[in-house]
This record gives C-alpha cells, sequence and structure tokens, in this order.
C-alpha cells in the first residue's frame, strides 16, 4: 500500500509540473517564424508582422536582445491563445499575445537605381561575384532573399545589394539584379544569408487591383545568369 501511495504523490507531482510549463492552455511545442520590424525598443516593444499581425510579447525569453524601433527581424514565437472574455471570435486578429522564444537580426538595406552606378568605381564596389538565390518574395514593403555564396575568411564580410534598373521598368514590369561582392574572399566553404530590400516607393506607385511582375536577376555559381519572378498584386 505504502508502494501505491509514494506511485500516486510521483504522478501528481508529474502532472503538477507539466501543467507548470504551460500558460493557460498554450501548446508550448508549437512554435512559428515569422518577418516583421520591431515597434517601440526595449524592453517594452512589439512586433508587426509583414502580414500585419501585431505581437504583443506576453513571455520574452531573450529579454537582453537588443532591439532598435524599425529593426527587421525573424520573430521565433509561440502564440497565447486565450481572448479575452466577450471578444467577438468573428472579428479580424490584428493582435495576438505570444511567448517570444528568439530573435533574429535580419539585414535590411534600401535599393540602388542602375543610373546611379555611373563609374567603374562604383560599378567595382557593387560587385561582379556569384551568387545563389535560394527564395525571394515580397513581404509588406520589404524584397526579401534568401541566398548562399562561398567564403573563406570569417572575419571578412562580404556585401550584398540590389540594383534597380529605373530605364527598363515600367508600369507593368520591374527589374531589379542581385549583386555581390566577395571583397577578393575565396570560395571555399558555402555559407547562408538573409536581407530585406526597402521597396515601398516603387510598391506605392502601382495602382490598387493591380499586378505587376518583380523580376529578380542574377549570376549564380555554375549555373551562369538567373532570374525569378514575382507576380505582386497590389
Amino acid at each position: 500500500m505504502k508502494r501505491r501511495i509514494i506511485s500516486f504523490i510521483a504522478l501528481l507531482f508529474a502532472g503538477l509540473a507539466l501543467f507548470s510549463c504551460s500558460k493557460e492552455g498554450t501548446d508550448l511545442d508549437k512554435f512559428y517564424f515569422s518577418y516583421g520590424v520591431v515597434v517601440g525598443d526595449n524592453p517594452d516593444y512589439k512586433i508587426k508582422l509583414d502580414n500585419g499581425m501585431t505581437l504583443i510579447i506576453d513571455i520574452n525569453r531573450v529579454p537582453n536582445f537588443d532591439v532598435k524601433d524599425g529593426q527587421r527581424v525573424l520573430a521565433d514565437y509561440t502564440p497565447i491563445n486565450n481572448l479575452p472574455e466577450g471578444t467577438p471570435t468573428l472579428l479580424p486578429v490584428t493582435e495576438t499575445r505570444v511567448i517570444l522564444n528568439y530573435l533574429y537580426d535580419i539585414l535590411s538595406k534600401d535599393y540602388l537605381n542602375a543610373t546611379d552606378i555611373d563609374t567603374d568605381e562604383k560599378r567595382d564596389s557593387i560587385g561582379y561575384d556569384y551568387i545563389n538565390v535560394n527564395d525571394a518574395w515580397i513581404g509588406s514593403k520589404f524584397l526579401n532573399i534568401h541566398f548562399e555564396f562561398y567564403m573563406n575568411n570569417p572575419n571578412l564580410r562580404h556585401m550584398v545589394n540590389l540594383v534597380y534598373d529605373e530605364i527598363r521598368s515600367d508600369e507593368d514590369d520591374i527589374y531589379f539584379t542581385f549583386k555581390h561582392n566577395a571583397k577578393n574572399d575565396m570560395p571555399v566553404y558555402r555559407a547562408f544569408g538573409r536581407v530585406s530590400f526597402d521597396i515601398e516607393d516603387l510598391l506605392n506607385e502601382i495602382d490598387p487591383g493591380k499586378s505587376v511582375n518583380i523580376h529578380l536577376s542574377w549570376d549564380a555559381y555554375y549555373a551562369g545568369n538567373r532570374s525569378h519572378t514575382i507576380t505582386y498584386r497590389k
């Protein structure tokens, strides 16, 4: 009998331990990765995702991660699903309370105009080195690119840029070239990167309801000139 009582107590504590790992029914095994922009500064900031949803951070597991307003990030988060009592569930949800598991800083840059790169020095600075594009898409006001390149020196930072061909582009087609400057680094080890280019001014010129083809080209390793077209609907 004593052994049964001890077993029951052990099970009871195990149940309490499992319960203590959840927050109001939150499934901590469910986590999501989404691109967004920081709104505010440490420690009281929010994250506005590219889909328009704003993450309200109930639990911050990376409180020492230094952020600033407007910073581009990739957020790893777990939603806390409970809605306030009386909230109509049919209304569109624009905010959600979350556990912030981690943040990844995303390089964000402005694009360059092709007509401004008008000297050999500027063209050399932009670079002629190969690069591979693994994925590209429009999110919010950004053209996001996942890319890979080859490197050798871990202390040497390569440079990437997006060049807009304003002469070739028109109201139906927008042309970009993704450029890489390896800074004379040797192509030994494969590496990966993420970058978001702010193209808000170009997207604002598109009329509501209109579709535009956004063409992205680059010089790939072993494959020569490659391109990818994104159909964007305003």
